[in-house]
């Protein structure tokens, strides 16, 4: 003690700033990777690699000593935000811990015996799992020539008791995006008692701005209508669990009556918020997102490997072998991929297709050596 107190007061404040300053560094570094130490290379959850806004992270730390308080306030000022953005009041908007929720309280609020919902085969199955739990059956309707949606094959596929029709756009796991124009046309002219679901997940990544190709806007002309976001993707929150859904009040109140406290934490609605109006740091990812994912594009080009035309976080790739023997030996080299999921009765058709996520451009360079040593390519 005696020792620092006789350090000139301008060195000691110098001494304090730097050992701040790596400190801040280090809690950085150990904020881009999973908590697990042990954990491989993880390139099958669709986690974002780049981290998410640096203000939301101010404001977590901020605030983070409120936790003793339930805070709803901090839920109900991000629901005001959302509205704001997508230009709706805030009874049109339902907050959730991630988009999940919402497709597990709407397979439970149309659920039933003598109802079906029709979705794509591959697609993603979190809706129509639960919608089979509640004792509905799922029709399922082939993607079209370049994985992408059929919307006269899925118009022919409604009857008098389907429930709903589930849209995942970008479509999960084949990454297309969907005909914006058909897409539009299928919601405004689909039959009334069903409930149109789009789930946007991935749609801050694609190539074409969000605003020409979101489906949100039509909740003002289709009441049986919702479109779900999450801020696990391009935002970079998966694990503060955070999303939403958009539709007409009466919509979502008939939702909603199955939620079963799926609220977010107020630290999850804080970081939201600064995430929703950080939009140059959101700007950033998607930019790195789309590069990187070009750049395995052309890898795979070049090594002759089939794929679907990716616009989210993932591209879907034809490996040629089995794609649990090609998962099992990735994970012998200590990275995560996945195989494809909700196909249905494709499943032989998709055997030898993964899914991988995008990651850094190390950790793709890293992907792309093992899948040259998996499949013999040079």
């Amino acid at each position: 003690m005696k020792e620092l107190s006789s350090t000139p007061l301008p060195r000691r404040l110098a001494a304090v700033a730097l050992f701040a300053l790596v400190a801040a560094a280090t809690v950085a570094r150990l904020s881009a990777a999973p908590t697990d130490p042990n954990s491989p290379v993880r390139l099958g959850s669709n986690e974002n690699p780049f981290g998410f806004s640096p203000k939301a992270k101010e404001a977590i730390l901020k605030y983070v000593e409120s936790g003793n308080y339930y805070n709803r306030n901090d839920v109900d000022a991000l629901v005001t935000a959302l509205a704001a953005k997508e230009g709706v009041s805030p009874d049109y908007i339902h907050a959730t811990a991630g988009s999940g929720p919402m497709l597990e309280m709407t397979a439970a609020a149309l659920g039933k015996p003598g109802a079906n919902i029709v979705t794509a085969a591959p697609g993603y199955p979190q809706l129509t799992m639960a919608f089979e739990k509640w004792g509905g059956t799922i029709k399922y309707v082939k993607v079209g020539g370049k994985m992408g949606y059929d919307f006269k094959a899925v118009s022919l596929a409604i009857d008098e008791n389907t429930a709903a029709v589930y849209i995942c756009n970008p479509n999960n796991p084949t990454g297309v995006l969907a005909d914006t124009a058909e897409l539009r046309k299928f919601i405004l002219t689909a039959p009334q008692h069903v409930l149109i679901f789009v789930d946007e997940a991935y749609l801050e990544l694609a190539k074409a701005p969000l605003a020409t190709t979101t489906a949100a806007p039509l909740v003002k002309l289709r009441k049986n209508l919702i479109v779900s976001r999450t801020f696990s993707k391009a935002y970079g929150l998966a694990g503060f669990r955070i999303g939403y859904g958009i539709g007409h009040p009466d919509t979502l109140a008939k939702v909603a009556k199955h939620d079963i406290g799926a609220s977010p934490s107020y630290l999850a609605a804080i970081a939201a918020r600064e995430a929703v109006l950080d939009q140059a740091t959101l700007q950033q990812n998607v930019k790195k997102y789309q590069e990187v994912r070009d750049y395995v594009l052309k890898e795979f080009d070049r090594m002759g490997l089939s794929y679907a035309e990716p616009s989210g976080a993932f591209i879907l790739f034809k490996a040629g072998i089995d794609s649990a023997e090609f998962q099992k030996k990735m994970l012998d080299q200590k990275i995560m991929v996945q195989r494809p999921f909700g196909v249905g009765p494709l499943e032989q058709e998709y055997k030898d297709w993964v899914r991988v996520s995008i990651g850094t451009k190390e950790d793709m360079d890293l992907f792309l050596g093992a899948t040259m040593k998996i499949l013999g390519k040079t």
